[in-house]
């Protein structure tokens, strides 16, 4: 009698700590997860006070600032737990998985590839961010854009003009398979040159 009660208090322990283990895990990623979020929501509204032209010396520090802290916070939560979807940590949450990767160096965007490509593959994130991902990796390492979403600014012709963009003539299809809009409109919402 005695043994069997040791072992169904036994048993009960194992499962109250097990449970209580992955309690404390759930709340571990909601916290991260909420950390994500804020530090996005921060990323984005400094970024809409930066632009191409700024010399506002402080702000841009604070910005750096914030892409490291973000970066550090994403580089643990995809460590721990993987790329989660927006159903799984919000909309929010996941644009800042998202923030951190596509404004590190370019050193850190390679070491998240194979994050980027499973997430891409069991659509864990939007095939238009990935394409976003694809593209600036591609014209940091000097190779011509698929999708055409990455510009900068040219100062001999003062205007936005596209990184070299490869097969131009079907750009528009590629643009259409992962949720783009037409080159032509995304052009002419940001003021980019299209010649």
């Amino acid at each position: 009698m005695k043994n069997h009660l040791f072992l169904a208090i036994s048993i009960f322990y194992i499962i109250s700590i097990s449970s209580y283990s992955q309690n404390q895990s759930n709340n571990n990623f909601k916290e991260e997860a909420k950390t994500i979020e804020e530090l996005a929501i921060k990323s984005l509204k400094i970024r809409q006070q930066v632009n191409p032209e700024s010399e506002d010396q402080e702000l841009i520090k604070e910005m750096k600032y914030l892409d490291s802290t973000l970066l550090q916070k994403v580089t643990i939560f995809l460590n721990e737990y993987g790329w989660k979807s927006k159903k799984e940590i919000g909309e929010l949450a996941n644009m800042g998985l998202f923030l951190a990767i596509q404004h590190s160096s370019t050193e850190e965007m390679e070491s998240f590839k194979e994050i980027l490509e499973q997430a891409y593959y069991t659509n864990k994130i939007e095939k238009s961010k990935y394409a976003l991902y694809i593209d600036r990796l591609r014209v940091r390492n000097k190779m011509p854009q698929i999708y055409g979403t990455q510009y900068y600014y040219d100062e001999e012709s003062s205007s936005f003009r596209f990184n070299k963009i490869e097969d131009f003539e079907n750009v528009n299809k590629r643009r259409r398979k992962v949720g783009l809009k037409r080159i032509e409109k995304y052009a002419k919402q940001n003021k980019i040159a299209l010649d």
